[in-house]
């Protein structure tokens, strides 16, 4: 008797925006197979990189040639050869690369941060949004969406993590930098960045509860994701 056929494990890579040009702070968890440029960090000084004071790495574009249309494998792989390795997406965030050249401040980089999906099926087609503060326009409202949507990401852990918040009444810590901010996921992509963190979607309540107000990332005017089906 044969066995049944175990599902491939499904990951998501992040690439995040090389400047403020264009995509500005954008970042997106997308399948590794994708085309997008690439850029490489250094933890050593590397003739012709640059270095920004805010980092601690030397950034390169030119390596040795500009790439714009490779998948995560063979990004790595480029990294590698100039023995260096994908930036981390703090480090695209903190623009650290940025000005290194071949036109990718204006593009969604290659990072190194990278999630496991879930692969049991969410138990709902649609979970609910609900608004990240209650002195926004938004306060109190909560909306319906399709797992498909694209929407922002906060994440709640029931137990501590360094440097999370936990505001008083709550029995959570919260984030909106996980670990950098994240503006367009659907329900499973936003799901896996908290699960990648270990921690978990926010529920509705702790969400207009204000359990995870002032997080940052500007998400305190936004719908963002909960855990709660509909």
């Amino acid at each position: 008797i044969s066995s049944p056929p175990v599902a491939s494990e499904q990951t998501l890579a992040a690439i995040v925006c090389g400047g403020s040009n264009g995509c500005r702070n954008n970042a997106e968890m997308v399948d590794p197979t994708e085309s997008h440029e690439v850029r490489c960090c250094s933890e050593t000084a590397k003739d012709g990189w640059v270095k920004k004071n805010n980092c601690e790495v030397w950034g390169a574009s030119k390596v040795p040639t500009c790439f714009h249309g490779e998948d995560l494998a063979t990004a790595e792989a480029i990294c590698q050869a100039e023995e260096a390795r994908l930036c981390t997406a703090e480090e695209l965030y903190d623009k650290c690369a940025k000005g290194s050249g071949c036109g990718h401040d204006s593009d969604l980089i290659w990072s190194s941060f990278s999630v496991t999906v879930d692969p049991i099926p969410p138990v709902a087609p649609a979970h609910y949004l609900a608004c990240g503060g209650s002195q926004q326009s938004c306060a109190g409202t909560i909306e319906t969406a399709d797992n498909d949507e694209y929407h922002e990401v906060r994440c709640c852990s029931d137990s501590l993590i360094q440097g999370w918040n936990k505001r008083n009444g709550c029995d959570v810590w919260s984030a909106s930098e996980v670990p950098i901010c994240f503006h367009k996921e659907n329900f499973v992509g936003a799901k896996s960045v908290c699960a990648a963190n270990g921690a978990r979607l926010c529920t509705t309540e702790e969400l207009i509860s204000d359990c995870t107000k002032g997080t940052g990332c500007n998400h305190d005017s936004d719908m963002l994701w909960s855990s709660t089906p509909v």
